[in-house]
């Protein structure tokens, strides 16, 4: 073989070497780039359901619900309400700092919260949490900041506006490899304007959707959320179901 021959193919040798890494380089660069893409995606929607949930009007009521106590001399009723409140603000805020958080934690936000709304509306609902169907001996986890604001939907413009008589139950459960959270009430249902376009109901339930979004692409199974006007079959009130993937840590 002649030295110009064994230059030529060397010269190629080199050629489809340095193709080769610089395939796998850029599409390493890609790989990163979408990761990056995908975690900016996620704390920005992160950010806005942090801001939805930390809703003014919710402030607002909240504090004038503990100043009417106040008024009518109910100052042991005030105190704890103002207690449970800054409790509240403050696992939000502990919350935020993280992506997921356990279920159990998730619960305990959650009732606490709808403790406050109940006392706020006089009592007006009742609410019952199911978690029976879940295995005791294992530790769930749901991305932080996901079910309270369909709860906040359902205590607000479902069970606020009927007064009396109202009822809420939450059940969670398996199916799928899905954890399941079942928001159910008896309120006045949704209105004629939004029952045929539900998902359009609240910001925050479009920002759920978006994250559940962000949250199948990296999941075999994938999330849902299905919101269902009990009025259809002849009943009062919504159905929502969140259906998100099951992580193991």
């Amino acid at each position: 073989m002649s030295l110009a021959i064994f230059a030529y193919y060397f010269l190629l040798a080199i050629i489809a070497v340095g193709i080769y890494y610089y395939n796998r380089m850029r599409t390493g660069f890609i790989e990163k780039n979408n990761q990056l893409t995908n975690e900016k995606n996620q704390i920005e929607l992160k950010n806005k359901a942090f801001s939805s949930q930390m809703n003014p009007h919710f402030v607002y009521n909240s504090l004038s619900a503990a100043q009417y106590l106040i008024m009518i001399n109910e100052n042991k009723k005030a105190f704890n309400y103002l207690s449970d409140f800054s409790l509240l603000l403050r696992q939000m805020f502990e919350n935020a700092k993280k992506s997921y958080i356990t279920l159990t934690e998730e619960i305990s936000f959650v009732n606490r919260y709808i403790d406050l709304e109940r006392l706020r509306f006089n009592y007006g609902f009742i609410c019952d949490i199911d978690t029976n169907q879940l295995d005791p001996t294992r530790t769930y986890y749901v991305p932080t900041m996901m079910i309270q604001p369909i709860v906040e939907n359902a205590i607000r413009h479902g069970l606020a506006p009927k007064k009396t008589g109202g009822e809420l139950k939450i059940k969670f459960y398996v199916e799928n490899d899905l954890l399941h959270c079942m928001i159910d009430d008896n309120g006045i249902g949704l209105k004629k304007d939004l029952q045929n376009t539900p998902k359009q109901k609240s910001s925050a339930l479009g920002i759920i959707n978006e994250r559940i979004q962000l949250i199948n692409q990296n999941n075999e199974r994938h999330g849902y959320l299905t919101i269902k006007d009990k009025r259809i079959s002849g009943c009062e009130g919504v159905t929502v179901d969140l259906a998100l993937p099951i992580q193991n840590n």
